[in-house]
């Protein structure tokens, strides 16, 4: 009987193994939605906005320096220049910080599948140990039986 009990215990232990599987799957698929839907809010919310502010800024400038009356050379276009990369190395740093987070995301979610795959490959070796569990609880009630 102890070899019935065997079997089952590596089924329901591959059983067990399929089913976090699965809620590893699913996590892994929540893992990419959020690194694309994150993504996809800082190209259509957070760029257009910092875009938004940044014209503001250099169109402020502009017309400050126009309405000095100051010429457009000398320090008032170093200004200017430097207020522009200014703006340009934040827009970087912000696409670059979204990308990371983006790639981030992504690479749990394949961790996650690994993972999935780990646990899987656990549940049948699981099954194929109560095999031999199994079939050495046969052999030794065999050998009692004879041995009496």
């Amino acid at each position: 009987m102890s070899a019935f009990g065997d079997l089952l215990a590596g089924q329901a232990a591959q059983r067990a193994a399929n089913y976090n599987a699965a809620l590893m799957e699913r996590d892994a698929k929540v893992q990419e939605q959020y690194a694309e839907n994150t993504y996809k809010v800082f190209q259509n919310y957070d760029l257009p906005r910092f875009d938004y502010y940044a014209a503001k800024q250099k169109g402020a400038l502009d017309v400050s320096i126009a309405g000095a009356g100051v010429e457009y050379s000398g320090s008032a276009y170093q200004l200017a220049l430097e207020n522009q990369i200014m703006i340009d190395t934040d827009r970087d740093m912000m696409t670059y910080n979204a990308e990371v987070a983006r790639d981030q995301a992504m690479n749990d979610a394949i961790m996650t599948r690994a993972s999935a795959q780990v646990e899987r490959y656990r549940g049948r070796v699981a099954k194929t140990a109560s095999y031999f569990q199994a079939a050495s609880s046969l052999l030794t009630d065999y050998k009692t039986v004879k041995s009496v």
